[in-house]
């Protein structure tokens, strides 16, 4: 059908341009916030942040690029009244509705792998980059800082008069840090300065002047000069910093879900998360359904009256859902099967109201 290959045509084109919109849009913020996270690291680190973050983002923002450009098509065709003269012409409602429905299945077919298989390894490639973060900073210390953070370790100054040398320091070392930062306190010290050299594997510090000292480790303090000595690779380890079901591929999923040692709440979450990605990718087909009669309804073609429904929906509704099944899958309130298809399943009364509102017209 040449209208219906027209219809097509027109959403990819309004899709391809809001995806450019939207990928500019997000990368702004990914880019405020990977300066925000380098902490005066190197250049490197917030320019490799950046596209992590905004592939990340990608699956949570492909739906509204759907449902803006077929709610742009459906609702310039609705100006135009085009589909009246289509059902005079005798055309039923669903061949019109069938461009929407291919797009929905071919961003199915694009939001699936994404999700199932790009984002978790950009998952773990952030999640490196931001451990490697804090290591950066101390070997590239922010002039404007007054403090930092890794694993365990705190150091804060007051003044500080060239790399590495900082006056007036409190440092704390916390062991057994769990996904808070909180642990045991091991070790803590006030100095009048402190010299710090940092290596690939070794963090050095030389206090003068010390004020107070308390380790519970046995470490002792030189007359004059008090050496301290920390194996970076070691403290990253102890942020127990364990690979998680979201950062696994489903195909790792699927292999993990065989194992017959599996804990059962494991198993669980893991199938939450394996078939949450499936409908995910399967909701496009009720959002561009949906889309398409909002489209209808809205009788104009202008981009804000499409922008508002599209987020009058995902933010009242697909959104809310999607991430309270998440929760209360964590909490084991609901069963994972539930959890992950809910969020879809609650698009369909919507598009069966807006059908039946449609037919009556």
């Amino acid at each position: 059908m040449l209208l219906g290959k027209s219809y097509l045509r027109e959403i990819l084109q309004r899709l391809l341009m809001v995806l450019a919109g939207v990928i500019f849009l997000v990368g702004l913020g990914a880019a405020i916030r990977a300066s925000a996270t380098s902490q005066g690291a190197p250049l490197w680190v917030p320019l490799s942040l950046v596209p992590l973050i905004v592939g990340q983002a990608l699956p949570y923002f492909l739906p509204v690029v759907l449902l803006i450009g077929v709610v742009l098509t459906y609702g310039r065709m609705s100006a135009d009244m085009e589909h009246v003269a289509a059902f005079a012409a005798g055309t039923r409602p669903i061949r019109l509705l069938a461009a929407a429905i291919v797009a929905g299945l071919l961003m199915s077919a694009v939001s699936y792998p994404l999700a199932a298989e790009v984002v978790p390894s950009l998952y773990r490639n952030m999640r490196s980059l931001v451990n490697r973060v804090p290591v950066a900073a101390l070997e590239n210390t922010n002039p404007g800082s007054s403090e930092l953070q890794y694993a365990g370790l705190y150091l804060s100054w007051r003044g500080r008069s060239g790399p590495g040398l900082f006056h007036n320091v409190l440092l704390s070392l916390n062991d057994n840090v769990d996904g808070d930062g909180i642990g045991e306190e091991q070790l803590r010290l006030r100095a009048d300065s402190a010299h710090m050299n940092v290596t690939d594997t070794k963090l050095e510090f030389a206090f003068d002047g010390l004020r107070t000292f308390r380790d519970t480790r046995g470490l002792f303090s030189n007359p004059g000069r008090t050496w301290l000595r920390f194996d970076l690779s070691d403290m990253h380890h102890q942020q127990g910093d364990r690979l998680r079901a979201k950062d696994m591929p489903s195909s790792q999923l699927r292999t993990e879900l065989q194992r017959p040692d599996l804990d059962p709440s494991v198993r669980d979450h893991f199938r939450f998360i394996f078939w949450q990605r499936w409908s995910m990718a399967l909701s496009s087909l009720p959002l561009a359904f949906v889309g398409a009669l909002l489209g209808w309804r809205l009788r104009r073609g202008g981009f804000l009256a499409a922008f508002s429904a599209t987020l009058a929906l995902l933010l009242l509704l697909y959104f809310p859902v999607f991430f309270l099944c998440d929760n209360l899958e964590e909490m084991d309130v609901l069963p994972p099967l539930a959890a992950a298809w809910l969020p879809l399943l609650s698009l369909v009364p919507v598009a069966a109201i807006l059908m039946y509102k449609e037919s009556r017209t």
